[in-house]
């Protein structure tokens, strides 16, 4: 009997313990937001969308004004892409320039995922 009452509590103690551990684990998800934009200009190549390489980029929470405001800035590679990671979702508003050439758009990042989106400037 002491044994079966031994072995009882070792399984309660084994159930108890995967649940606490599932529910560990599933409260770490992944809550990243990234976003990439493509930055490319149509004038002077009959309208072909060339990607721009340098341009900067900035982020800026849409109409947001109050403290501690999330923003971004980054710089295009050579595949006229710029990369933001942020820890919360938010809409931004995005600005892009080179130069005398610049260019608006809007961003929804979402929990656990990758944004994309194309910014003509001009």
């Amino acid at each position: 009997m002491k044994k079966l009452i031994t072995l009882s509590f070792f399984l309660v103690a084994v159930i108890l313990f995967s649940a606490v551990a599932v529910t560990q684990s599933s409260c770490q998800k992944n809550t990243t937001c990234d976003a990439t934009i493509l930055v490319v200009d149509t004038t002077g190549t009959s309208g072909v969308q060339v990607p721009v390489v340098g341009a900067t980029v900035y982020l800026s929470a849409s109409g947001y004004k109050g403290p501690g405001q999330v923003t971004g800035t980054a710089t295009t590679d050579n595949n006229g892409h710029a990369y933001f990671s942020f820890k919360l979702p938010a809409i931004f508003d995005i600005a892009a320039s080179k130069g005398a050439m610049t260019g608006k758009g809007l961003l929804q990042l979402n929990v656990g995922g990758t944004a994309t989106t194309t910014v003509i400037i001009h």
